[in-house]
């Protein structure tokens, strides 16, 4: 008489277990995609910041003229007279 109550109550604490498990895969797995979006997001970003320093480094020695150095010939300094 008992055997199918049990039964049936076995069933139900399986189910249970069985949706928790199913939800702690699930956050699980959300955990896991976060993650790896956020290490894609860092790459793309530092793979822009490295684009454009290359791009304006790049400007920059094209747009720059190439002067001759002035030497400066400086006097010697002056002796200080005695006191």
């Amino acid at each position: 008489m008992n055997t199918p109550s049990d039964d049936a109550q076995r069933d139900m604490e399986q189910r249970a277990l069985r949706n928790v498990r199913a939800l702690v895969d699930k956050y699980e797995n959300k955990d896991v995609l976060d993650r790896k979006s956020l290490r894609t997001q860092i790459i793309v970003i530092v793979a822009v910041i490295l684009a454009l320093a290359a791009v304006a480094f790049a400007v920059f020695k094209l747009t720059a003229k190439d002067e001759p150095t002035k030497t400066l010939i400086l006097p010697p300094p002056a002796k200080s007279a005695p006191k």
